[in-house]
C-alpha cells in the first residue's frame, strides 16, 4: 500500500515553507527593538531595508511598520495584472511565476479582509481585485499543467511553476503514465 499525501497536507507544508521564506521589506517608521519569542530584531530607523521571514513580515504589515520591497512583492496588483496579462495573451505557453505566489496572494487576502474596518474604497476594489485573480490563475494554470504533465516536459518546466503547480503537475503526471501503462497491457 502506497500512502499519497493529500492535497490539504501539501498544501498547508507549502504554507510553512511560505512563512520561512526571506523578503526583503522597508520599514515605514522608526522602531525599537522588536521580539517575537525567540527573535529579537531591530531597532530599525524608518526607510531601512531588512530581510526577514514572512512570518514576521505578516506580524509588522499587520501592525503598519513595514512594506513589501516592490522587488518582492509579487503578490502585488501591479504584478498580477501583468501575471493576467501574459497568462491571456499567451494561453499555450508555461508562464514563469514565482514559486510561492498562491500562498501569498491567500495570506494578503486574508490581511486585506482583517483590514476591511479601516479601508477606504480604493481597499475595497484592492480586495476584490485579488480575490478574483486566484481563480483565474488556478483555472488557466491548470489546463496548462496538465499539458505539461501529459507531454513529459515537466522537469523542464518546473522552475516556471509555484511549489502547488510542481505538486500537482508530478501527481498527474505519474497518474498519467500509470494510466497508459494499464491501457497497454
Amino acid at each position: 500500500m502506497k500512502l499519497i499525501d493529500s492535497a490539504h497536507d501539501v498544501m498547508s507544508r507549502f504554507g510553512m515553507e511560505f512563512l520561512h521564506e526571506v523578503r526583503s521589506c522597508v520599514f515605514q517608521k522608526d522602531s525599537p527593538e522588536l521580539k517575537y519569542g525567540s527573535l529579537k530584531i531591530g531597532p530599525f530607523k524608518s526607510g531601512s531595508k531588512v530581510e526577514l521571514p514572512n512570518w514576521v513580515i505578516d506580524v509588522l504589515l499587520h501592525e503598519q511598520i513595514v512594506e513589501i520591497s516592490p522587488e518582492n512583492e509579487y503578490e502585488s496588483s501591479r504584478n498580477l495584472q501583468n501575471i493576467r496579462w501574459n497568462e491571456e495573451q499567451y494561453p499555450h505557453k508555461m508562464q514563469a511565476i514565482p514559486p510561492f505566489l498562491y500562498q501569498a496572494l491567500c495570506r494578503k487576502i486574508a490581511r486585506l479582509q482583517n483590514d476591511k474596518t479601516i479601508l477606504d474604497k480604493r481597499r475595497y476594489d484592492e480586495i476584490e481585485r485579488t480575490q478574483k485573480m486566484l481563480p483565474f490563475l488556478v483555472e488557466t494554470r491548470l489546463l496548462k499543467i496538465l499539458r505539461v504533465a501529459n507531454s513529459g516536459a515537466l522537469r523542464e518546466k518546473q522552475s516556471d511553476m509555484t511549489l502547488e503547480e510542481r505538486w500537482l503537475g508530478e501527481q498527474l503526471s505519474l497518474l498519467l503514465t500509470n494510466w497508459r501503462q494499464e491501457l497497454m497491457e
